[in-house]
C-alpha cells in the first residue's frame, strides 16, 4: 500500500474538462452539515480506491488503492482509515446503471455503506459514481502514465473524482 499523492490538477486538458461536466445528481438522501476532513471510496469487485478532501475548496487528492480481502476485513480496514486520517465524513461510490437505475453492484454497495455506518458515528453517503474509473483512467493517459501504473491508480484517483463531485453539487449555485 502506497502512501503517495497524485496531483489532479497536472494537465490543464484533464481538469478543464472535468470542470467543463456537471455530474449527474447525488444519490443517496439528505446531505447533513459536513466536517472535513472527508474520505472517498470507491469500492470495486477487488479493489478500494482512497481519497482525501483536506477543506471544502482544495481538489480532493488520490491517496492509494487497496486489495480487497473478504467484506469483513474491509469494512475494518474502511474504520481503519476513518481513524488514521481523522475523517468527519465518508463519501462513498455509487455504481448506478447508466439510466440511474439501482442494479445489483448498487444493491450490493448500499448494503456495505450500511454495514459500514453501523459501526461508525461519522456520516456516510453514496455519490452517484457513473463513469468515475473511465475518467480517471483519461486523466492518467493524458498524464502520459502506461498501463501498469493506471492499473495501480486509477480507483485511488476515480475516488478522488467521485469526492470532487461530491463537493462540486454542494458549491453555491449548483443546481
Amino acid at each position: 500500500m502506497a502512501s503517495e499523492k497524485w496531483d489532479l490538477q497536472a494537465g490543464a486538458a484533464p481538469r478543464a474538462a472535468w470542470e467543463a461536466t456537471r455530474p449527474p445528481s447525488t444519490a443517496g438522501g439528505e446531505t447533513p452539515s459536513w466536517r472535513f476532513p472527508l474520505l472517498g471510496l470507491d469500492v470495486s469487485a477487488s479493489k478500494i480506491g482512497l481519497a482525501l478532501a483536506e477543506t471544502p475548496t482544495a481538489w480532493p487528492q488520490p491517496l492509494f488503492t487497496y486489495a480487497r480481502v473478504t467484506r469483513t476485513r474491509d469494512l475494518a480496514q474502511c474504520l481503519e482509515w476513518v481513524q488514521r486520517y481523522q475523517a468527519q465524513g465518508v463519501i462513498i461510490g455509487l455504481p448506478l446503471n447508466m439510466d440511474g437505475s439501482a442494479g445489483p453492484r448498487a444493491q450490493w454497495m448500499q448494503r456495505f455503506r450500511r454495514e459500514l455506518q453501523a459501526r461508525t458515528p461519522i456520516p456516510m453517503l453514496l455519490q452517484d459514481e457513473r463513469l468515475s474509473t473511465v475518467e480517471a483512467d483519461e486523466m492518467l493517459i493524458a498524464q502520459g502514465m502506461g498501463r501498469d501504473e493506471r492499473a495501480e491508480r486509477v480507483d485511488a484517483v476515480a475516488a478522488a473524482l467521485i469526492l470532487q463531485r461530491f463537493l462540486h453539487e454542494r458549491e453555491p449555485g449548483s443546481p
